[in-house]
């Protein structure tokens, strides 16, 4: 694995709190095809935790809902009805989690058929590079995940060099 000028090896995994733990797993593998790479816990701190492979050695980690995660919220849990997608998603600090994909049509299909959320319909976007980056050409589609989070699938080219 290449490593950055600092000794980084980038990505590692994203982490993410599930509201129903058994569903999220079942959307993350089966509409996804993530693939379960390891399962924990840690009794008295950790209920449950599972890292699933996003198919490149980068990860997602999802917790169960009443695990407290270093960067979440002191008490987890979920009283009363879930806030809806869009109230979660104006004020997250992660934008979206973004999927490469050869063919964001169908990615889209598939995460609404295991019951994602339609955000925004796949569309092309051109991209106008600054600075002395190339133009490029993309396909893209947003669906919310089972717990709020934001997902894109992407479809482009490399980045070119400048």
């Amino acid at each position: 694995m290449i490593t950055n000028s600092l000794g980084l090896r980038g990505f590692d995994h994203f982490a993410l709190r599930a509201r129903d733990f058994e569903a999220t797993v079942r959307f993350y593998t089966n509409a996804l095809g993530f693939s379960l790479a390891y399962e924990w816990t840690a009794p008295g701190v950790v209920g449950r935790s599972v890292f699933l492979d996003a198919g490149d050695g980068r990860y997602l980690e999802l917790f169960d809902a009443d695990t407290i995660v270093p960067g979440g919220p002191a008490r987890p849990g979920y009283p009363g009805a879930a806030p809806a997608d869009e109230e979660r998603s104006e004020t997250n600090a992660l934008l979206h989690i973004a999927l490469r994909t050869d063919d964001v049509d169908a990615a889209y299909a598939r995460a609404l058929d295991h019951g994602a959320r339609a955000m925004q319909a796949p569309l092309d976007l051109e991209q106008k590079g600054l600075n002395g980056h190339a133009d490029l050409k993309l396909r893209m589609g947003f669906v919310y995940g089972p717990d709020g989070e934001v997902i894109e699938f992407i479809e482009r080219q490399d980045f070119p060099s400048a």
